[in-house]
């Protein structure tokens, strides 16, 4: 029997058939439009709040030169060692002043404390006005249409830190609870030359400070030193109760330290 030729199928118009059926989709098919470019972008709301002027007693500014010359709040120390003595008359001058006695002080020049940071004292029931007054203010600007979130975020972050100075308030178990001025801050100024035993002198003698002022104050409330509320930290179950006792301390003595860059 003879052989059949099978035939060729002619593909030839495959390719614009299928490029008819593609131009036939891009034509027929609906496309979303992105909805994240539909809404109006609201406009950046810059938040300026003109910082309070930095007076001069606070800061306390420690400086160390390339010979290694140091001075603290402009005078000349000859030994290093005594900067913590410095840094706790800084801290310590005018603590004790009532509100009457701190708002008289700072008015009068001849005052043995007016080159020393003052502190403002809260009571319970000051404290707790505030509170109710930012957080209205942060729920009047959340009312406001397209206000921005950092704004907002700003007004609620008032009403948290009065809201810490309550619970610190209660666990410092007194009338009023101290607070040193918020601008008040240890400067540290170095130049390039300066030895790096003075600049590490410098950090500690600032610590030993700290430590000694959160330390009178442990063992004025609580009868324990600060060291051991460090130590004890991450040991359940006293470990929130330290916690907030650290936080609290920090709270009355911060350390507040800025750094200048080096100097030739």
């Amino acid at each position: 029997m003879a052989k059949r030729d099978i035939p060729e199928i002619n593909a030839g118009s495959m390719a614009d058939i299928a490029f008819l059926l593609l131009i036939f989709f891009l034509v027929t098919t609906t496309m979303d439009r992105d909805k994240a470019y539909i809404r109006p972008i609201p406009k950046k709301v810059e938040i300026t709040i003109p910082p309070e002027p930095i007076q001069k007693r606070d800061i306390c500014k420690i400086v160390a030169n390339s010979a290694n010359q140091l001075m603290v709040r402009d005078k000349f120390v000859e030994d290093p060692d005594e900067i913590s003595e410095l840094v706790l008359e800084w801290y310590r001058k005018n603590e004790d002043l009532t509100a009457a006695e701190t708002a008289s002080a700072a008015l009068n020049p001849q005052h043995p404390g007016f080159e020393f940071p003052f502190y403002n004292r809260f009571g319970m029931a000051e404290i707790d006005q505030n509170i109710e007054r930012t957080t209205k203010e942060a729920e009047e600007i959340e009312k406001v249409e397209d206000a921005d979130p950092a704004l907002i975020e700003y007004y609620w972050a008032k009403v948290s830190e009065w809201e810490k100075k309550k619970k610190a308030l209660k666990l410092y178990g007194k009338s009023e609870l101290p607070e040193i001025s918020p601008q008040a801050h240890i400067r540290i100024e170095v130049q390039i030359k300066t030895g790096y035993e003075y600049f590490a002198k410098i950090q500690s003698e600032i610590e030993e400070a700290l430590f000694e002022l959160r330390d009178d104050a442990s063992q004025e409330l609580w009868g324990f030193g600060y060291g051991r509320i460090i130590t004890t930290l991450g040991n359940e179950p006293t470990d929130a109760e330290f916690n907030a006792k650290k936080t609290l301390l920090e709270a009355l003595y911060p350390a507040r330290i800025i750094e200048v860059t080096p100097k030739k």
